[in-house]
């Protein structure tokens, strides 16, 4: 089958979930679940944890369905929803563990050689951020290092959520270019740089350092 007609396959199967057609979802998920398997695998060192997060990524698929009707690039969508998961997921868990830290947690995310390379970038994060002035530190933490949104954080600094946005996009700028002149990004740096950066992934774009 060429690619023209492929993609018309592939254009009529979301038409169909979009509609409700569970038969069409179900193709869709045996199409599409190793390859999502594997790539959470990447992330987080743990079969049972990416087998749950790719049923969880399917899940969304279903949920928001009538989406799928506007989708141009299937693996597109999918690739952003993956990565938008699999990121909270990982900010969920060190959120919870309230240390970035975590000896357990690195073992389960991180190879031991990546574990350092972790440490290293929290690090100059940490270094970085206590170099922000006030209320710019104080946004930040409450931002990236305890999850809180713009309302929360206007309500408990007493300024607009406006100041907040703005504060936190100078915080980030600030350490992007922090991090630029103090670290060697590798690829995992990238990926870790999630941790501090993303927020709503469906605008997803990794940090240009």
């Amino acid at each position: 089958m060429n690619s023209n007609l492929i993609a018309l396959d592939e254009a009529a199967l979301l038409l169909s979930i979009a509609s409700g057609d569970e038969l069409s979802y179900t193709r869709l998920v045996e199409r599409y679940w190793q390859k999502v398997l594997q790539h959470a695998l990447s992330f987080v060192k743990s079969y049972p944890i990416a087998e749950e997060l790719t049923q969880d990524i399917f899940i969304q698929i279903w949920e928001k369905r009538n989406k799928l009707s506007e989708v141009n690039s299937f693996e597109n969508y999918l690739f952003i929803v993956s990565r938008n998961l699999i990121i909270s997921h990982i900010r969920k868990k060190l959120i919870e563990t309230n240390s970035l830290k975590d000896e357990k947690l690195q073992e389960l995310f991180f190879k031991p050689d990546e574990q350092y390379e972790f440490q290293e970038l929290t690090k100059i994060i940490n270094e970085g951020a206590a170099l922000l002035p006030e209320p710019r530190r104080s946004v930040f933490l409450l931002s990236r290092m305890e999850g809180k949104d713009s309302d929360y954080i206007s309500k408990e600094l007493g300024i607009a959520t406006r100041t907040v946005r703005w504060h936190l996009l100078q915080a980030l700028n600030f350490l992007r270019n922090y991090l630029h002149n103090h670290y060697i990004l590798s690829l995992l740096a990238l990926i870790l740089l999630g941790l501090f950066f993303f927020n709503n992934f469906f605008h997803f774009s990794l940090p240009l350092l």
